[in-house]
């Protein structure tokens, strides 16, 4: 009998020749873990960018609830103060506000499956970087847009999508690696909205560089004696790391210049060979695929929890809740950090099962995601139940996100496994999908909330959330399998053939 060949160990334990850069920073690192860290900024810029508007609006907009008549609406506690109320410059209602939220999908619902079909054949290094950088330039023109006309401030956040960057971790990331480095790299979300919204909110609630237009404007500052007295324009940082995306990421290990010869050789030999670039994308078998559909049905349910808890929780906690401006950025970033925690633990612990073959793949990911929807979905109902108790209500907040962390290593990279070459077109099907309750969802919570910021209002929408889980997990433990597919290689087995015979 042939003896298997066993499977390389992971991050801790297999020792990589450096990438002999001559960069200070780099060169001491591991290139693909170069590329991952590069990403993870990526993301970081990305989701500041994105998610400041969730809670700039709470600043831009006058809340409702302040007129509501329902007794269900928990009481505002009166403090002294010498503030001034704040004054509101937009006077949009809930359903308005719900549609400028969820804008951003508009525009990202049309260019995932065009952008990962194109990260496959010409590379992802140009469609992530390029993404990016367009949207750090549209950052600066939303105060702008937003005063002009809210029709343009949807037409501003339509352009701001991007395509993802699956395709990038297939040509880097070995099998090994792959419930590690990429979700790891894509913690930069949760990075992100970390230290964007604390930062949004004490900018927007002390009126600095007009209020709610500093969250567009700014990103960092120090804080001197209670004076601002250095801060850094978001899309400027964006446009810098734009500038060192270009000399450290890359398409391909072959395409690096500076990757030392044994990772070249090690990633070579623990990733799947890539058909040629200009080979036709498989669609007819993409179509038959019942895995993929398990991942896709699961990948619109989690956005829809998640998009819809990114783009309304602020709204949630200062309607019902009745958080000021800076205690609600900074209890919204708190479900994120703890959603980085469960994502960065988790993976290496699946990684580590999985060369080991403790565990199948299909095991693993369908552990994850049953785990993951039962404490998202069991705490959504309950933050529902808790009514005007400020610190359960929050504490479910925090913990239903943080389930959120074993699918981001989990379903949501199941593409990888199933088919890493046309991992960009299949990540592009089912971010397409699931853009649809990406704005859906924050339509919805406008929809039932107008004129009805009540506790049972968002009670239906936290029912509604959980529902949507649970049916989702149903179905991708129905319809997952974590084998790769046949046709992932067929195209290059064929080739080897050809070649052979000739």
């Amino acid at each position: 009998m042939i003896k298997k060949e066993e499977p390389e160990p992971l991050l801790s334990k297999h020792q990589i020749e450096p990438s002999s850069s001559g960069i200070i920073l780099c060169a001491n690192i591991p290139a693909r873990y170069t590329i991952a860290i590069w990403a993870f900024f990526g993301f970081f810029c990305l989701y500041a960018m994105r998610v400041n508007l969730s809670v700039a609006i709470v600043a831009m907009v006058a809340r409702q609830s302040a007129l509501n008549k329902s007794i269900e609406a928990c009481p505002i506690i009166e403090k002294n103060s010498t503030k001034s109320s704040t004054k509101y410059e937009f006077d949009w209602n809930p359903s308005k506000a719900g549609l400028i939220l969820g804008a951003f999908f508009y525009g990202y619902i049309t260019t995932q499956v065009i952008g990962g079909n194109l990260a496959e054949k010409i590379g992802a290094k140009w469609i992530f970087g390029g993404g990016i950088l367009i949207s750090s330039i549209l950052t600066l023109l939303t105060p702008l847009a937003a005063r002009i006309h809210y029709k343009l401030l949807i037409v501003i956040r339509v352009i701001m999508a991007f395509p993802s960057a699956a395709a990038l971790w297939a040509k880097w990331i070995p099998v090994s690696e792959r419930s590690t480095v990429p979700p790891t790299a894509q913690t930069g979300i949760s990075m992100g909205i970390i230290f964007t919204t604390p930062l949004v909110s004490i900018m927007a609630a002390n009126g600095f560089l007009g209020g709610w237009p500093s969250a567009f404007y700014v990103f960092s500052m120090v804080i001197i004696r209670n004076k601002i007295i250095i801060f850094l324009s978001l899309g400027i940082i964006s446009c810098i790391w734009f500038i060192g995306w270009c000399f450290f990421g890359f398409n391909s290990p072959n395409e690096h210049p500076r990757i030392s010869e044994k990772e070249r050789i090690f990633l070579c030999k623990h990733i799947h060979p890539n058909p040629q670039k200009h080979r036709a994308t498989p669609w007819n078998k993409i179509a038959c695929c019942a895995p993929l559909y398990g991942i896709a049905i699961m990948h619109v349910c989690y956005n829809f929890i998640y998009d819809t808890l990114l783009t309304t929780l602020p709204t949630y906690f200062a309607t019902i809740l009745n958080f000021n401006l800076q205690q609600n950025g900074f209890i919204f970033a708190l479900p994120y950090f703890v959603q980085f925690l469960i994502t960065i633990i988790v993976g290496p612990l699946i990684d580590r099962l999985r060369v080991r073959k403790t565990f199948s793949i299909t095991a693993l990911r369908k552990t994850q995601t049953i785990i993951g929807t039962v404490g998202t979905c069991g705490l959504l109902i309950s933050i529902g139940y808790m009514g005007c108790n400020q610190f359960p209500a929050v504490l479910c907040c925090i913990l239903a996100v943080g389930f959120l962390g074993l699918q981001t290593c989990g379903a949501l990279i199941s593409h990888l496994d199933i088919a890493s070459n046309y991992a960009g077109t299949l990540v592009g099907i089912t971010n397409t999908l699931g853009t649809i309750p990406s704005f859906v969802g924050p339509y919805i919570v406008g929809a039932i909330t107008n004129n009805n910021q009540t506790i049972k209002a968002w009670r239906l929408i936290f029912n509604i959330s959980a529902g949507i889980g649970a049916f989702g997990c149903l179905a991708y433990c129905i319809l997952f399998n974590g084998e790769e597919q046949s046709w992932n290689r067929i195209e290059h087995e064929d080739d080897t053939i050809e070649s052979a015979k000739s």
